[in-house]
């Protein structure tokens, strides 16, 4: 390989993105693996397919693809790369770091159109694989993808899947790809911040990075092993609570933002009727969403054809359909005329169950079907034991330079604690403000 051979991506998030061009002859191998990746059918597909969905109809600037995204993420996970190469005894494992940094890069290469829309409804009509699962498919199977990773070493393919399908973090390389503090992660929670222009969710990265240190964490119970892991020094502490504070924040207030859900649960409310209809009616329609959607068995191919343009010309088919509500569905998505809220959760007590006594109040009422509900929990950090490698899921700190080894960050901070409780978000939605001022006294009644 000469080592003159660069490429660059201008970002506006990390500025620029340099490939190739270190010097070091296993650095750049793997970024030109990467570049290639870059240039597959598959992963120019994610061009195709927005980070954040309907956000832009709250957020007109939040139009950014899951391919900046997924650049970031390989560009992150390499800083947290050098980071354990420099500070972990004996230095890299050049085998694993690559095997990860491309796993980075790929982490959704399997990803459904408009966010987690499609994969709600894929869900209900039984389609119940994961993101992550067609991520490793598209590793392993024949795609351009597989090629690439095939032409560097044969043996990769099946590395880089093994790591994609992973639910908890293996080991320290696998941490930087899938945990609680991840590349994923520390791209999405800034990229998101800057695309949508809110002014919280700021977090500092480089005093993050820096404050990082490579040491072990004692994992199991009966036969208790030490292993490698990534931690936060004593300076470190309240950056992280800022990183996990910027995430609860932007879940809460952008991603689970009213509007943008309206008009997520309307489009599930949508393809999961059309695909009903088209399963019952017309086996043979010829919509490659709901084709897919309806299929037995999807090919792998079929899934790939899908990205946000697909769903967008569905909903410019169902126009036409005059019977139910599936084109009165398509065209206020269309032309943003989304549903009203009327939030349930804000008025409920903890651990109450006032949307249960709500939604059987307005059982018998023949608008009830046209009532969407929303019941979700938002939590920016999620409690693990250290019985198992789970443990590597955690933010791992120590608080204190005399700490014989780190500890999760939910033991050190009261700020942490309190997120780990998370926030259940009940909502309802309906066509117009009339039934949402009606909707508001059955709640009021209710209430008391």
């Amino acid at each position: 390989m000469s080592r003159s051979w660069t490429q660059r991506v201008r970002d506006p998030v990390h500025g620029l993105i340099v490939f190739g061009g270190s010097g070091a002859r296993h650095s750049d191998e793997t970024d030109r693996i990467a570049w290639n990746l870059l240039n597959t059918r598959e992963f120019q597909r994610l061009r195709r397919i927005r980070q954040l969905g309907f956000s832009d109809f709250v957020f007109p600037g939040a139009t950014h693809s899951r391919f900046s995204h997924s650049v970031g993420v390989y560009h992150t996970a390499r800083l947290l790369a050098k980071i354990i190469g420099r500070r972990r005894p004996g230095g890299s494992d050049r085998d694993r770091e690559q095997v990860a940094l491309l796993a980075a890069l790929l982490h959704d290469i399997g990803h459904g159109p408009f966010s987690h829309v499609f994969e709600t409804v894929a869900k209900a009509l039984q389609r119940p694989k994961r993101h992550e699962e067609w991520s490793a498919e598209v590793v392993l199977g024949d795609t351009q993808v597989n090629r690439v990773l095939r032409d560097a070493d044969e043996e990769l393919p099946e590395k880089v899947g093994a790591l994609l399908g992973e639910k908890e973090p293996k080991d320290i390389y696998s941490a930087i790809v899938a945990s609680q503090f991840d590349a994923d992660r520390l791209d999405y929670i800034r990229r998101d911040q800057l695309m949508t222009g809110v002014e919280f969710g700021h977090i500092d990265r480089d005093w993050l990075l820096d404050c990082l240190e490579v040491g072990t964490v004692t994992i199991g119970r009966d036969d208790p092993v030490e292993a490698p892991c990534l931690y936060l020094g004593p300076k470190g502490v309240a950056v992280a609570e800022e990183y996990l504070e910027a995430r609860f924040r932007l879940y809460r207030m952008v991603y689970m933002h009213k509007t943008t859900r309206a008009a997520e649960i309307m489009l599930e409310t949508l393809l999961q009727k059309a695909a009903e209809k088209v399963r019952d009616d017309n086996p043979a329609h010829g919509d490659p969403v709901l084709s897919y959607l309806t299929s037995d068995d999807p090919a792998s191919r079929s899934y790939l054809d899908l990205d946000d343009a697909s769903v967008w010309a569905t909903l410019a088919a169902c126009l036409e359909w005059t019977d139910g509500d599936i084109g009165e569905l398509a065209r206020r998505l269309r032309e943003r005329e989304l549903y009203k809220c009327v939030d349930v959760g804000v008025r409920d007590s903890p651990n109450g169950n006032l949307l249960a006594r709500f939604l059987r109040r307005i059982g018998g009422e023949d608008w009830r079907d046209e009532v969407l509900v929303d019941d979700v929990t938002v939590s920016s950090y999620k409690w693990y034991p250290f019985d198992d490698a789970s443990a590597l899921n955690k933010v791992l700190v120590k608080a204190r330079a005399d700490m014989a080894e780190p500890v999760d960050i939910a033991e050190e901070s009261n700020v942490v604690r309190a997120l780990r409780d998370g926030e259940r978000i009940q909502r309802v939605y309906t066509p117009n403000a009339d039934r949402a001022e009606k909707l508001r006294s059955v709640l009021n009644e209710v209430e008391i």
